[in-house]
């Protein structure tokens, strides 16, 4: 796990982003309530930081409401947790923090661990009610606390499908970290997912600005620090932001663009499937049968992660939220279709080339 302090943000690079977060909220505000949606990307759990890990480590708790458990019994049953937790046995680290929240009902602290644990879990609706009962419980005057758990309440509200709320609360979140005491810049796992909102909004262009901005918050961050309390880069989530801007660019028309910046995103992280398996999709659409192939052959059998996931467009769509037009031109050429405009040609059965298909879909073309 990865925990960041928030104070070391420098100043995103992205011009005006302020006032794109204003006017945010009036799009938020005329938007309708979009279906739920059952499962979310939950690569940014851990938004500003995580407190099952930071209560740990420093081995402190709030004052009891009523009579707590030895100090050390607290302690052993919080690593206990911790350890479940890291294993994503949830139904084992569930009870174990019920129990404690039992004894001291009002622990916003403890409240915030199961509201993490729960949106981990996918029970989003449980989970928006300890981020509520935690911000109540929290004094007005610790914003960056606030902060964070406006940041959690707005992950478990994307669970639910409801991206409108979501958008206005990470929004919340942004302002109130932005005002409080000790100011901080914002926090590059929010402004990704601020734009993830905006992808399911339809609202590709302002999604493109806050993913830029996310990744030029994590190129510039420092501060990051993983389980052992040792410094830590956060490239890979600078990766992960500069990767998604590429593809919104695809959506938005420029297709030449998004190249360039997949290319650039694939040479800095050669093991990013991700960017394989679009640049397979880009080169087959205008035409180049053997660079599609050799991206994708390479993304499918030279990295540990596979191109499983990219052969499902439920996970593409909902989960790794591609845009619609790059959902559908990977599906063309993972089922060689033409795209119509002069790409990829289809090919039957014996031609072309005789490398394996690593999981592509033959069944179009043996149709007709």
């Amino acid at each position: 796990m990865v925990s960041c302090s928030c104070n070391t943000f420098r100043q995103s690079t992205v011009a005006n982003l302020g006032d794109v977060i204003k006017k945010s909220r009036n799009t938020a505000n005329s938007r309708p309530h979009i279906p739920p949606t059952p499962t979310i990307a939950l690569n940014r759990r851990l938004i500003l930081s995580s407190t099952i890990v930071s209560s740990i480590l420093n081995h402190t708790s709030t004052a009891w409401a009523t009579v707590p458990p030895p100090l050390t019994d607290t302690i052993a049953i919080q690593r206990t947790i911790l350890e479940a937790y890291s294993k994503r046995d949830f139904a084992t680290a569930l009870p174990l923090l019920n129990d404690l929240i039992t004894q001291d009902p009002n622990n916003p602290s403890l409240l915030e661990q199961r509201a993490q644990l729960l949106v981990d879990y996918k029970k989003f609706a449980p989970a928006l009610v300890d981020f509520q009962s935690a911000l109540r419980l929290t004094p007005p005057s610790s914003s960056l606390i606030i902060a964070r758990l406006l940041s959690g309440k707005a992950l478990a509200l994307e669970g639910l499908g409801d991206w409108v709320a979501a958008l206005d609360t990470y929004n919340q979140a942004l302002d109130t970290a932005a005002s409080a005491q000790q100011p901080t810049e914002p926090d590059p796992y929010v402004l990704n997912s601020v734009a993830n909102c905006y992808v399911s909004l339809g609202e590709f262009s302002k999604a493109r600005t806050f993913f830029l901005a996310s990744a030029a918050g994590f190129q510039s961050a420092r501060g990051f620090r993983d389980s052992r309390g040792r410094m830590t880069p956060r490239l890979d989530g600078a990766i992960y932001a500069s990767s998604n801007a590429a593809l919104m660019l695809v959506q938005l028309g420029d297709e030449e663009g998004a190249v360039r910046e997949m290319q650039a995103v694939a040479r800095r992280a050669p093991g990013s499937v991700d960017m394989r398996a679009a640049l397979a999709a880009l080169y087959w659409d205008r035409g180049d049968e053997a660079a599609a192939e050799s991206e994708w052959n390479f993304g499918c059998t030279n990295i540990n992660e596979g191109c499983r996931l990219y052969e499902d467009e439920d996970w593409l769509r909902r989960i790794r939220r591609w845009p619609p037009v790059m959902v559908d031109k990977l599906r063309n050429f993972r089922q060689m279709k033409s795209s119509g405009n002069g790409g990829g040609k289809r090919r039957v059965e014996g031609e072309g080339s005789s490398n394996s298909n690593n999981g592509r879909s033959f069944s179009s073309s043996f149709k007709e």
